[in-house]
């Protein structure tokens, strides 16, 4: 691998075929540096997006929570869901986009739910309706 010290950053990648998996490593590397502008006690913060555990919908308001802070963000889940579709951010359930690589650990429940432990030790219930596509993105899948 060739390391150059000069100019804009630049990645080439030669495939034979762009797959699902590829336009999934692309779309990471791309929102990698993003950064969002929250909102927390009327004071305007800047939080990596690497940073961030999950979205969540309370109320009509959308937070957003890193390892250990929540924050208010303007845009609504949905709005979420499509500038990040094809990343490690998806839909888990109706009110939650989570971010897969903060997951720790799976435990199935009794009712076809999954909770998952993050990083932080925080759990979040994946809805029965999700649960097929976690495990679709984590490779998991039966």
């Amino acid at each position: 691998m060739d390391i150059i010290d000069q100019g804009e950053e630049e990645l080439i990648l030669k495939v034979r075929s762009l797959d699902e998996e590829m336009i999934r490593l692309i779309n990471s590397l791309r929102v990698k540096d993003d950064s969002l502008w929250v909102n927390k006690e009327g004071q305007l913060h800047k939080v990596n997006l690497c940073d961030v555990y999950y979205f969540e919908a309370v109320e009509k308001k959308v937070f957003l929570y890193t390892k250990d802070q929540v924050f208010e963000v303007k845009e609504k889940l949905y709005q979420l869901e499509e500038k990040y579709q094809g990343t490690h951010y998806i839909r888990v359930s109706k009110s939650v986009i989570l971010n897969i690589e903060k997951i720790e650990l799976i435990t199935p429940t009794f009712n076809g739910r999954l909770i998952v432990k993050l990083k932080n030790s925080e759990k979040i219930s994946i809805s029965r309706n999700y649960v097929r596509n976690l495990k679709i993105q984590l490779g998991v899948d039966d």
